[in-house]
């Protein structure tokens, strides 16, 4: 169920030029204040390793959708930054991608099985927690 849930989301990004992994690096960047995050918080937040992060993002800079810099405050840290771009691109995608959310899942529960989701969801992640 997880792989198919998501296969049709990566197939609706990839309408818009994105992967599942450049919308998460996107929607991270767009939470954050003037669109930049230090690169290592960035890779924290989304759960990546730097090696990672720093592989994809050179790809996402390489197609516009980033730029690097060094940190003001530090030489030795980097900003990865939204560019105008990716700007345009989530804009179209974002909305586009949480319809998609709801239509193969939140669509599909009804009300009264939502409370007995919840409650299952909760116990799981409790579980994974305390692994």
């Amino acid at each position: 169920m997880r792989r198919d849930l998501e296969a049709a989301l990566a197939r609706d990004l990839a309408r818009h030029g994105l992967s599942v992994s450049d919308f998460e690096v996107l929607a991270r960047l767009g939470q954050a204040p003037g669109g930049e995050m230090r690169a290592r918080d960035l890779a924290t937040a989304i759960g990546w390793d730097k090696a990672r992060l720093s592989k994809h993002v050179t790809r996402m800079a390489g197609r516009g959708l980033v730029e690097r810099r060094e940190a003001a405050d530090d030489g030795r840290g980097q900003i990865v930054a939204l560019t105008a771009q990716a700007e345009q691109v989530a804009a179209t995608a974002a909305p586009n991608h949480v319809a998609a959310v709801r239509r193969y899942f939140f669509d599909l529960i009804e009300p009264d099985e939502l409370d007995v989701l919840e409650r299952v969801m909760a116990r799981i992640n409790a579980r994974a927690a305390g692994a």
